[in-house]
């Protein structure tokens, strides 16, 4: 599916009938269960089906979006379903969605300031954990751990009970001295896919370097299916200053 496939905005509002919301909600709940399947294809043929029910709706394009950038990793398509939330009246939660992948691009491209007002932009709109999540990972790689952390809390506060949320502040708890803790976390969750990356950091940083070797591979190997996401991801490990002790193995580089 190509943007260029899809209706443009037409400067409308979304069409609220209860046949058309009951058509995009069935099509949405059957892609959202096909992507929780890990079935990618399938989800973004529903999630562009919906754009084209109701091409005013920003829920299924900034869902489309999402999937284009986070699971398939096609930058192009991501950003231009973005823009197109950005520029249309959307709601909050749909315009910090757009915000935040906009900025997680511009900052990977490298142009840091640009991406992090993208990130203030996408809080401003509507503060998700994903946004906070991902300042502390640019404030972390900036050596800057006051303020990652102060992010991390941030993130922790709007939602405690969600996984990620918890299982991304126990990457920080070995350097805050608190590794008893980081090591339960790892174990609670060591069978969740989705979180194999940062398992990874975990044992990385409680220097049990076979587990964090193997749960990037589960990562790279298993949950990413597209070469598009697995080679940023790479560049991103290799960068990740959470792996520091990793950087010289041979496993790791071959990898």
């Amino acid at each position: 599916v190509e943007v260029g496939d899809l209706q443009d905005w037409n400067g409308r509002l979304p069409d609220l009938s209860q046949a058309t919301t009951a058509e995009i909600v069935r099509t949405m709940d059957a892609g959202l269960a096909a992507e929780r399947d890990g079935k990618i294809g399938e989800a973004r043929r529903l999630y562009a089906t919906a754009v084209r029910i109701d091409p005013n709706d920003p829920t299924p394009i900034r869902f489309l979006g999402e999937l284009q950038r986070h699971e398939i990793g096609d930058w192009t398509e991501a950003r231009a379903l973005f823009e197109r939330v950005v520029a249309m009246p959307a709601d909050p939660i749909s315009r910090a969605v757009a915000l935040h992948g906009l900025g997680k691009m511009t900052i990977h491209e490298g142009r840091y300031a640009e991406g992090l007002g993208l990130f203030q932009l996408s809080l401003d709109a509507f503060p998700l954990p994903l946004t906070y999540r991902n300042l502390a990972v640019y404030w972390n790689s900036e050596k800057d751990h006051q303020k990652a952390h102060a992010y991390v809390k941030k993130a922790i506060e709007l939602d405690p009970d969600d996984e990620y949320n918890q299982i991304f502040a126990a990457t920080y708890f070995v350097e805050l001295g608190r590794p008893d803790e980081a090591r339960a976390v790892a174990k609670r969750y060591e069978a969740m896919l989705s979180a194999s990356y940062n398992l990874a950091v975990i044992h990385a940083q409680l220097g049990q370097k076979d587990q964090a070797l193997a749960l990037l591979r589960r990562h790279f190997t298993t949950y990413e299916k597209f070469d598009a996401v697995r080679t940023k991801e790479m560049q991103e490990a290799r960068d990740d200053v959470a792996f520091a002790s990793l950087k010289g193995d041979p496993a790791f580089l071959a990898m």
